[in-house]
């Protein structure tokens, strides 16, 4: 791909419509030169010389990239509940084309599909279309699309293993499950009115539950085993979170925050709450994102707020101790800032751009954004160092796009995806 630094980009191509954040930083006029310098190398670069692929796939396929893989999912429809997971390997040579290395039906409907991946196996998840509409999981090997094994369910990470959850109207049952063959390494049936998951870099390791007479218990995700069981002052139709070493609770009309610590469920602390909200963490902090908008900043120590901001709502990106944030608003185009997660404060204004999904966590963060015509402007978003670097000016995209550590694919306007090399 072309590669043209910006800096700290303020404005390029011809933006969404809508507010713009004040520039800061560099002047603005410094800006629009360099992005007149990349529109025009961009249009004077010939398509040919990209290492753009192309892989067909009909509206509403899901799209997983991994390790220089395309998967693609296209869900049957409600009539036949039969659709196709196929796997493309994408080309090292611009001058190469995309190799579709199998093919296979599975019976999920559209609406429905998800697809991950988890220990070399391709996990395709949705509704087959049976009346109870039930989700099931099927674990497609990747070297071959063959189907190792299924069950009902959806399956979370938890190490080298997987978590499924039963049990319909009754008491949930968990299950460990094994991703070679597809067996319970343990199971354990938790008499519990919520049940939450604590997840590491490597997936869930703990499994938190409250019980309809009020006691938590805490269990280890990895062995099945029961670590702590204490009584909890607030009740089961309270709200709750686990966020690191802590659970926070919610009490229903109580107007207050408790955290507990997981390990041991002790009372750490408890303030005043009224706004509803769910948690996640953000550096050593607990971040309260509001149903209505708004971030509220924790110490996990005490429970104080270090820091608010109304105007932001949280982006999910976090490097370097800093993290995205987009203003409030409705549709998909906002402008995006970074913020100093220990204290809040605006560390760059980087402007309009639509995020695209990371199937690598901890991967570059791509932002993409018209740039005239049927032209859409790509660039990696560097949260920690609070800048842009643009990377290329793709033709015919529409959107839709995604990525990982080495592939960009995005939806053509004839419907079909391109795939790019991202280069570093």
């Amino acid at each position: 791909m072309t590669v043209i630094d910006l800096g700290e980009l303020r404005d390029a191509g011809s933006p969404p419509p809508g507010p713009v954040p004040r520039p800061v930083g560099r002047p603005l006029r410094l800006a629009v030169v360099l992005v007149f310098a990349l529109l025009a190398l961009a249009a004077a670069t010939p398509v040919a010389k990209r290492a753009t692929f192309v892989v067909p796939a009909p509206l509403g396929a899901v799209a997983l990239l991994h390790d220089g893989d395309v998967f693609l999912l296209e869900p049957g429809d409600a009539s036949i509940a039969s659709g196709r997971l196929s796997a493309w390997r994408i080309p090292d040579s611009p001058r190469a084309r995309p190799v579709r290395r199998w093919q296979v039906p599975v019976p999920v409907v559209s609406g429905s599909a998800e697809l991950r991946w988890h220990a070399d196996l391709v996990l395709v998840t949705g509704s087959s279309g049976r009346p109870d509409g039930a989700y099931r999981t099927f674990a497609h090997a990747r070297d071959t699309g063959r189907v190792r094994w299924q069950r009902s369910g959806e399956g979370l990470a938890a190490g080298p293993d997987l978590l499924f959850e039963d049990g319909g109207d009754g008491p949930p049952t968990v299950h460990s499950v094994d991703p070679v063959t597809g067996k319970d390494r343990w199971s354990a049936s938790m008499l519990s009115a919520v049940t939450l998951y604590r997840n590491r870099a490597d997936g869930v390791d703990r499994i938190v539950t409250v019980r309809p007479d009020g006691p938590a218990e805490v269990w280890d995700a990895r062995r099945g085993v029961r670590l702590h069981t204490a009584p909890l002052v607030a009740s089961p139709s309270g709200t709750y979170g686990v966020v690191g070493d802590l659970l926070l609770a919610v009490e229903p009309n109580a107007d207050r925050l408790t955290g507990y610590d997981v390990d041991g469920l002790t009372r750490r602390w408890d303030v005043p709450w009224r706004v509803p909200s769910f948690f996640v963490p953000c550096g050593s902090l607990i971040c309260a994102q509001g149903e209505a908008g708004g971030v509220r900043a924790l110490d996990p120590a005490t429970g104080r707020t270090v820091w608010r901001d109304n105007r932001w709502e949280l982006a999910g990106a976090e490097r370097g101790g800093r993290m995205l944030a987009s203003s409030l608003g409705r549709g998909v185009w906002h402008p995006l800032v970074v913020l100093d997660v220990a204290s809040g404060q605006v560390a760059a204004e980087l402007d309009v751009w639509n995020l695209a999904p990371s199937d690598t966590p901890d991967g570059p963060v791509f932002g993409v954004r018209p740039a005239g015509g049927d032209r859409m402007l790509v660039a990696e978003l560097d949260v920690a160092a609070a800048r842009v670097h643009a990377r290329d000016v793709l033709p015919a995209v529409s959107g839709d796009c995604r990525a990982d550590a080495q592939l960009l694919l995005c939806r053509l306007m004839d419907g079909r995806y391109g795939v790019w090399r991202v280069s570093r």
